[in-house]
Parts: C-alpha cells; sequence; structure tokens
C-alpha cells in the first residue's frame, strides 16, 4: 500500500456510490480506495470485489481503522450528523453526500464542526459541477442577460420504484426522506449559488403516487431573492420521462434556458425577436444521466476529482460547503410554509451565504 496517497473508505452503497468509487478508480495515481461499507454484507462483497477493495459492514469499525484516512459518506439522510460527527472525532477527512444533514441545524453543526477540527471537509453537491451549471453561471458572471428577474428550475425523476418499498427510509420524513429535501438541497444551493440570498419562501407538497407513504412526490416552492429577483422552484419525483433537470433565468436583458433534454443544452436569447437564440458551446449533450457521458455521471466524477485533488494539494474546494447548508435553511422554510400555509419571511439580518 502506497503510504503517500490518501486511502479513502466509502460508507453507503447505493445508486451514486457507483460513480464515487469509479472516479477513485480513475484517479488511482493521487488517492487509493481500501475499503467499501454497507450494512448488507452481500451488497458489501460484491462491490468490494468490482473495485478490488476489502468489504466491511460496521460504519465505526470503518471510521476507526488506521489505513482509512478519508470517508465518503453516502449514507440515509438522518444519519449524517452522527456519522461526520464520529469522523471529525477521529480526524479524518470527509466527503459527504448532499443533504448536508436532515434538516438546517444539523447541517450547520456539521459544516461547524468541520472548520473547528481543521480536516479536509467537502460536500457532495454535484450542482457544482454540471458542465451547463458552470457555463451559466460564466453567463450571468460576463453580464449577458443583464440583471436576473425571474428564475425557474425543474427537477423531474422516476423514483416509484423506492416509493413503494414499504418503510424505505427515502419515504419516511424521521429518516430523512422528503422530495424537497432531497431534490430542493440542488436547487437552493444552484440558486444560492448563482443569485445570492433568499428573501421568502412559499411551498405546495402533494402526495401524487397513492401509496401509503408520507412525504410529498411532487413540489413547488417560490418566492423571493434579496437581489429582488422572483423564483420558482418544482420537483416530481413521479415524471414518466428521465432524470433530469431544467433552469430558465430571465434578465433585463434576455434570457437563458438550461435543459439536460434538450441539444442544445444551453441558450441564450437576446429580446423577444430572437428566435433563434444561440447554442453555448462546450456544453455536451448528455440525457443518459446515470451511465459515463451522461450529465449527472460526469458531474459526480468532476466532483470526487474536485475533492481528491483539493485534498492533495491543500486547495479550497470550489464548492463552499456552507453554500450547501444554507440550501438546507430553504428546505426547513418549505416544510414550514407547507405546515402552515403561510409564506416564510427571513426577517433578521442577511445571513451570509455560505456562513450557516
Amino acid at each position: 500500500m502506497n503510504q503517500t496517497k490518501p486511502r479513502v473508505g466509502i460508507a453507503g452503497l447505493g445508486r451514486i456510490a457507483t460513480t464515487h468509487a469509479t472516479a477513485f478508480s480513475q484517479l488511482a495515481d493521487r488517492v487509493e480506495l481500501v475499503a467499501v461499507c454497507d450494512t448488507d454484507g452481500d451488497i458489501a462483497a460484491a462491490f468490494a470485489q468490482q473495485f478490488d477493495c476489502r468489504a466491511m459492514t460496521d460504519l465505526q469499525a470503518m471510521i476507526d481503522s488506521p489505513d482509512i484516512d478519508a470517508l465518503d459518506l453516502i449514507l440515509p439522510h438522518h444519519l449524517h450528523l452522527d456519522a461526520a460527527m464520529a469522523t471529525f472525532d477521529a480526524g479524518k477527512h470527509l466527503l459527504i453526500e448532499k443533504p448536508v444533514g436532515s434538516n438546517y441545524a444539523d447541517s450547520a453543526a456539521i459544516v461547524k464542526r468541520a472548520a473547528e477540527v481543521g480536516v479536509h471537509f467537502m460536500v457532495a453537491e454535484n450542482t457544482r459541477y454540471v458542465a451547463a451549471y458552470q457555463a451559466v453561471e460564466k453567463l450571468l458572471r460576463e453580464g449577458a442577460i443583464g440583471d436576473v428577474i425571474h428564475a425557474q428550475t425543474a427537477l423531474r425523476s422516476n423514483e416509484k420504484k423506492h416509493l413503494a418499498i414499504p418503510n424505505d427510509w427515502r419515504t419516511r420524513f424521521d429518516m430523512g426522506g422528503g422530495l424537497i429535501l432531497d431534490t430542493g438541497a440542488h436547487s437552493f444551493y444552484l440558486l444560492a449559488w448563482l443569485l445570492g440570498e433568499f428573501e421568502s419562501v412559499n411551498g405546495i407538497g402533494k402526495n401524487r403516487f397513492t401509496l401509503n407513504k408520507e412525504i410529498e412526490d411532487t413540489a413547488q416552492v417560490d418566492g423571493a431573492m434579496r437581489s429582488g429577483a422572483h423564483y420558482c422552484c418544482t420537483f416530481t419525483s413521479v415524471a414518466e420521462i428521465p432524470h433530469s433537470e431544467r433552469l430558465e433565468l430571465y434578465g433585463t436583458h434576455g434570457g437563458i434556458l438550461m435543459d439536460q433534454m434538450s441539444d442544445p443544452v444551453v441558450k441564450v436569447f437576446k429580446g423577444n425577436r430572437d428566435f433563434q437564440g444561440y447554442a453555448v458551446p462546450h456544453v455536451p449533450f448528455g440525457p443518459d444521466g446515470w451511465h459515463p457521458g451522461g450529465w449527472h455521471w460526469e458531474s459526480v466524477i468532476t466532483e470526487v476529482t474536485d475533492f481528491v485533488d483539493s485534498l492533495t494539494t491543500g486547495r479550497p474546494p470550489l464548492i463552499d460547503s456552507g453554500q450547501c447548508a444554507y440550501a438546507i435553511k430553504i428546505v426547513d422554510a418549505a416544510y414550514q410554509s407547507i405546515r402552515s400555509g403561510e409564506t416564510v419571511t427571513f426577517d433578521d439580518e442577511p445571513t451570509a451565504v455560505g456562513s450557516p
């Protein structure tokens, strides 16, 4: 074993874990994947065989393992806080899958503790690494459409298989389930990254897939940004189209349309008579998100690469993990609005985005 390379263990071997492990394998000259952990021993054994590492079934044993320097936690959301704190207590570096925690308090506590112990810490929020969103951020920075006055996002997926599993953690609020927590974390991070802080939040959540589950499978969250822009985010986990995302930005001098199911993926329009618009170059069309070449797969590969590069060089990651925690503040507000039927307004002093 090469002791000069960081040694990583992955805990939680659901669907996204394969992409993470593939990224670590592609970076074998800089990092070593030494172990994987899952409560299902058969899954752990098969995964370990595929990626030529050892299988484990005890998370604390993985955290305490002397030959593991960094943890990649891909766990059910309600387990994030305790697992992250145990990782920090062991002095290990951490990559944790979004959402940071099940609520804002947990998320802020994780980010704060990471800074206190001084380990390398990053939230695995792939939105920051999606090529299309990076192109959009560059356009906004260059002033391509002027000031944004309206933003609209749509995240659509089909999670009917998981939603149909009795007592699956994704279907229970007490285990960190919930469509807005799972997918809203992406949209709210995106808007905070591109446009700044939120001023108000209004939420609607519905259960359209008729099963005995408590979480919403269709939702809308809208309101105002402190910049003055209006936003509207829609979510569904029962869509009969491929897993995909859409962003619409309307500014004082033009608009941007981004859709992972469209080719070209990103187009810019300059005025209400610009019927053609222009395609933004160098944004690959990869609608099959969960396989190599797909927009989602490639963003996760880039995300893990940034974790490894920043860990081995000592630079900060591209993503601001505090901003990921801030997104969960908006998630909490959306659920508060759904329960109360009222708009939640942030009347307090603005929270510095990126500082829980």
